[in-house]
C-alpha cells in the first residue's frame, strides 16, 4: 500500500558535506501488522481458521463469519514460470547437460611437475 509507513530519515545532503537535511522515506510493513479485508464488509479483520464438511482448511472473518477465499498462486510455480521460456545464448542445450567432459588427471604429469 502506497504511503502508509512514512517515516521521517536525517541523511547527508549531495551538494554539501556539513550540511543534513530530513526526508519522508517509505518503509517496509511487517506481515503481522498487516489485516486481510472482509469481502462482506471491505473493512480490516481478523482471521479465523476453519474447516469446511469436505476437510478443506479455509480463512474464516472474524467480524462477519465470511470466508475469505485464497488467491490463486498456479502462476507462480515453477512449471508455469518456464513454460514459455526459450533457451538463449548462454543456456546449455539438454543433449549436452548429461555429457560427460572431465577427462581425468594425468598423474604422472603432476608428479613430474613437482620434481
Amino acid at each position: 500500500m502506497q504511503g502508509s509507513n512514512l517515516k521521517f530519515k536525517v541523511v547527508d545532503d549531495e551538494e554539501m558535506q556539513r550540511r543534513r537535511k530530513t526526508i519522508q522515506k517509505e518503509f517496509p510493513i511487517h506481515v503481522s501488522n498487516v489485516n486481510l479485508i472482509d469481502p462482506t464488509t471491505n473493512q480490516p479483520t481478523k482471521v479465523r481458521y476453519g474447516f469446511l464438511e469436505d476437510g478443506t482448511s479455509v480463512r474464516i472473518s472474524k467480524k462477519s463469519g465470511a470466508i475469505i477465499p485464497k488467491p490463486d498462486r498456479s502462476h507462480l510455480t515453477y512449471i508455469n514460470r518456464t513454460k514459455q521460456r526459450e533457451a538463449g545464448v548462454y543456456d546449455t542445450r539438454g543433449d549436452l547437460v548429461l555429457e560427460k567432459t572431465y577427462k581425468g588427471e594425468d598423474f604422472l604429469k603432476v608428479k613430474a611437475e613437482f620434481e
